[in-house]
């Protein structure tokens, strides 16, 4: 009985199943399940394009392959940003219904498959890996969210310095330099602020003390980070 326990443990703990059923993997699962096999449809938008928005769309998934996307709320605030591996309209599964966020291209192209939500909730429901992957995808979300709120509560050069870093990982791209991280292009100021929920003149000022600290500089307008300064800097915060 005790042997039982440990092997449903290892099976159906949460790290278990965390690691067993990624978002990576979800994909690879949609398209092999051998009982319900599903194939998605590549698509492309451009710049500012916005999906998720007509009636077609609304009964969409989208994996997103390459591009940045950016989700906005209540007059165009930035709340969040999405890239390669990231899903779309995967967390409300009620067909029909209308997207909480508006989602543009913020890229100069975002490439995406689409699969319809209906063949996905048909997965979802007669399997249990169909169960376990939209948990996970579900846990990830709660976890990006409290993180965020995380985020929104650290003194303002920590919370700037924090989203500098996070986001020239994330969305950015490495260069020649060592530990020199590009930020991303797409993601002005202005974004910066809405996302980290200060004044834009707030956020200028901070960017220009790092800079004279030696923490980022600008060459044309595009910031280029040191990373392995602001990691020591965040450190030194916590």
């Amino acid at each position: 009985m005790r042997q039982k326990m440990i092997e449903m443990n290892n099976l159906y703990s949460e790290e278990s199943i965390t690691s067993q059923f990624s978002e990576r993997k979800f994909r690879q699962f949609i398209e092999t399940d051998s009982i319900f096999p599903t194939s998605g449809v590549k698509k492309i938008f451009n710049r500012n394009d916005t999906i998720l928005k007509s009636n077609s769309d609304l009964n969409a998934i989208y994996f997103i392959e390459e591009g940045i996307v950016t989700a906005t709320i209540e007059g165009e605030v930035v709340v969040d940003f999405y890239t390669t591996s990231d899903v779309l309209g995967f967390s409300n599964l009620m067909l029909g219904s209308d997207s909480f966020y508006k989602y543009q291209v913020l890229s100069d192209e975002l490439v995406v498959t689409r699969y319809a939500k209906e063949d996905i909730i048909e997965k979802i429901i007669n399997t249990q890996e169909g169960y376990f992957y939209h948990y996970v995808h579900m846990q990830n979300r709660v976890h990006h969210m409290a993180k965020k709120e995380e985020l929104l509560r650290l003194p303002t050069r920590q919370r700037i310095s924090k989203v500098l870093l996070e986001f020239g990982e994330k969305y950015g791209e490495t260069t020649s330099e060592k530990n020199i991280i590009s930020f991303p292009k797409q993601i002005s100021k202005g974004m910066i602020a809405q996302y980290t929920n200060l004044n834009p003149n707030t956020v200028t000022n901070v960017l220009q003390k790092l800079q004279e600290e030696g923490y980022i500089y600008t060459i044309k307008s595009a910031i280029y980070m040191d990373k392995s300064k602001l990691e020591t800097k965040l450190a030194v915060f916590s």
